[in-house]
């Protein structure tokens, strides 16, 4: 007689599946309709999973060392990540009647929010009849982190109780009063409760679960939690005695905090979308990067260091007011990710010469240059004046460069290995290199040299676009590579390792064009924004928009060359958009800005791409680089605050939408606000009080001595 499986039975038997695969889901990198928030206290980095989708616990943290680059390259990873278990430990639950009630997917919202003067993180729940509101806010630059939760008896029939419960992911090693702990070498936590609501006794040693709150119908109530992280760890009692002196500790604690914000650059318009788009950048570009200047390219995809993503995270930390980081990765590249020789760093290596990614020195000359420019500290140039000189010397040498007078090697822009050829994005960026070392060369000891390097600048602009047999334009526009044979590189073969089902890899014939990178040099002004070759590219890199997909988005380059997977990259999008703006092009940038709102705009976290393939879901990596390149658009770009040799510039290009517009804008070491009265060309000027006509090119040159006060831009109507 055959047994027969019982309901029960059967779910005993595939309970540990579901559940690992869910696991799995919360684990991964992407998931439709998650969003990501970072945050960051001191060396104490905080990565908040926002899930709308039912996945158990909804609103949970991840926690990281942020000098440890290489610590976010997986979730797994994070001080609170235990086995089977996750970080489920970090969500809040809500216990009524001895039942634990935690965040679900599908009734979770969230949003960036400013507390008391602090960016913050909020999300809102319901808990039964409660309605439940957290702020996360990094309360203090030495790891504590305040979780205020507010509970509302919005649809109670009657007076009820509930307590709310905290749990650190594994056993403490100490629990004192409203204070628990748990410690090892490398990271301490500690949760406290206030002592208006004191802990109650646990069975899980583990949890802090507070005395029952009555809450009457229409009645509210806030409790202050706070979450200490000690990275490195140390003793639980040097720890528990940190927690108890916390409400003496946390008034000058939380004014520190609030004063490094006040440094931020605001944007103030009746345009939402670019309100928020700024606003989320600003909050979440500080996160990413330590005090000491380290970053890691891509949280859950890299854990490694580029001088290219440091040097463009840097630029859109200058561009949010943040001088004080942006000094700490100039000065982490120079001494870390740039060697005597004047090598780059890629991805925590120094490669072979055919290898090297010749753009980097450009990216690293353009940020320092704009720091320079902004803050006035010429200090790092003068205290690193040889490296800076063999960095900038290093793409003319004849390894590099030959009788064109272009650069060439092997390796192109997206990191694959070709045959040798001239890419036109290092083109671009040795020009525009060159050319910022040339403007900074009295503080590098190189006035001798200035000469010669505009006059290298000029050559590799002029055979890039004339060269009679290897300019990088064909029919009219650019195009991205071309062999040292003459040939346009285009249709190519792979011989390397390549994503399941990637296009590359089961696909028979692959294209290397259009390729978002044809953009840059159209952004830079390397090549005329208003030219019929500027226009031609851009319309050409249109192909890239909804390519094997519907939702919207550039591709970085033509998908059937993908040895990863098709679909929309955000950066990419960014390269283009800065293009189309420059080109005068606003409905395209204006459609690019509301995409990126789409994607990774609600938090400022936006994923290196929008997966297509299932096997990129597991590690779509989190990019600083895009949160700056926003940021970078908005006041560069947007608000048009340039400078030419050592003179500020200012030519905005407002969207119909985003006018009229105010900003306040830190300068050197002062502030200065600035005010356009509505979208179309520059009429007039009045700087302090004093009017100023736009130049031939209808930009407003602003004088020297210009250090604070207000600049007023009106617009012909």
């Amino acid at each position: 007689m055959k047994r027969k499986i019982t309901p029960a039975a059967l779910l005993l038997l595939i309970l540990p599946f579901v559940c690992d695969a869910q696991q799995a889901l919360i684990d991964q990198a992407y998931f439709f309709g998650r969003d990501y928030y970072v945050v960051r206290s001191g060396r104490a980095k905080m990565v908040i999973q926002a899930d709308r989708v039912g996945l158990g616990p909804a609103f949970t943290f991840l926690l990281f060392d942020a000098e440890k680059t290489v610590q976010t390259k997986r979730k797994k990873f994070a001080f609170n990540y235990v086995p089977d278990r996750g970080f489920s430990s970090s969500a809040l639950e809500i216990v009524m009647k001895n039942f634990p009630i935690t965040a679900l997917g599908t009734q979770l919202e969230t949003d960036r929010i400013v507390e008391d003067g602090i960016p913050s993180v909020e999300a809102r729940w319901w808990a039964s009849g409660v309605k439940v509101r957290e702020v996360l806010t990094p309360i203090s630059r030495t790891g504590v982190f305040k979780r205020s939760i507010t509970l509302e008896s919005a649809d109670l029939a009657g007076i009820d109780t509930m307590s709310i419960r905290l749990s650190l992911p594994l056993s403490a090693t100490l629990r004192r009063d409203n204070i628990v702990i748990w410690n090892d070498e490398d990271v301490a936590m500690a949760l406290v409760l206030p002592n208006d609501y004191p802990a109650v006794a646990s069975k899980e040693k583990n949890q802090l679960t507070s005395v029952p709150i009555i809450l009457s119908p229409g009645e509210k109530k806030t409790i202050n939690t706070y979450l200490i992280v000690s990275v490195p760890g140390i003793a639980a009692e040097a720890l528990y005695a940190q927690a108890r002196d916390l409400p003496q500790l946390l008034p000058n604690a939380r004014q520190a905090v609030i004063n490094q914000w006040k440094n931020s650059n605001s944007i103030a318009t009746s345009d939402p979308i670019v309100r928020k788009m700024h606003d989320v950048s600003r909050y979440t570009l500080p996160g990413y990067v330590s005090d000491a200047g380290r970053m890691d390219a891509g949280m859950f995809e890299y854990g490694g260091q580029w001088v290219r993503d440091a040097s463009h995270t840097a630029l859109g930390m200058i561009h949010i007011g943040e001088f004080e980081i942006a000094r700490a990765m100039l000065n982490h590249m120079l001494k870390n990710m740039i060697n005597d020789e004047g090598t780059t760093m890629i991805y925590g290596n120094f490669e072979k010469p055919d290898f090297e990614q010749l753009d980097q020195m450009g990216e690293f000359m353009h940020v320092m240059k704009s720091y320079l420019d902004w803050t006035g500290d010429a200090s790092l140039l003068s205290e690193n004046k040889e490296k800076i000189r063999a960095m900038v010397q290093r793409p003319l040498n004849p390894v590099f460069r030959d009788e064109t007078g272009m650069v060439h090697n092997r390796r192109e822009c997206w990191e694959r290995v070709f045959d040798d050829a001239y890419e036109l994005f290092y083109q671009a960026w040795v020009i525009t290199g060159l050319r910022d070392a040339a403007d900074v060369a009295k503080y590098i000891d190189a006035q001798s040299s200035a000469e010669g390097w505009r006059k290298a600048a000029d050559e590799i602009a002029k055979a890039m676009l004339y060269h009679p047999t290897m300019k990088l334009t064909e029919n009219g526009q650019l195009i991205k590579r071309r062999n040292r044979t003459g040939e346009v590189v285009n249709r190519v073969q792979f011989n390397c390792r390549m994503a399941p089902g990637a296009p590359a890899a089961v696909e028979s014939h692959h294209n290397l064009m259009p390729d978002a990178s044809m953009s840059i040099p159209i952004s830079l002004g390397v090549v005329d924004p208003a030219s019929e070759l500027s226009r031609n590219t851009l319309d050409d890199l249109e192909k890239l928009w909804n390519r094997r997909w519907s939702f919207g988005g550039y591709e970085r380059y033509n998908p059937s060359t993908q040895i990863d997977q098709p679909g929309p990259w955000t950066f990419a999008t960014t390269f283009i958009m800065r293009a189309q703006h420059e080109a005068g092009l606003l409905d395209r940038s204006r459609r690019s800005l509301e995409w990126l709102s789409m994607y990774g705009g609600h938090s400022g976290v936006w994923l290196e791409e929008i997966p297509i393939l299932k096997h990129q879901e597991s590690m779509a990596g989190a990019l600083p680089w895009t949160t700056a390149e926003v940021s970078y658009f908005m006041i560069h770009h947007m608000l048009g605050v340039k400078f030419s040799g050592e003179n500020m510039t200012i030519r905005p290009r407002l969207f119909k939408e985003s006018g009229p517009l105010k900003a306040d804008l830190r300068y050197k070491n002062n502030r200065f606000t600035l005010e356009v009265d509505g979208s179309g060309s520059v009429s007039y000027a009045l700087i302090n009080g004093r009017r100023v006509k736009p130049d031939a090119s209808g930009k407003i040159i602003v004088p020297a001595d210009f250090t604070t006060g207000k600049i007023q831009i009106f617009t012909k109507k």
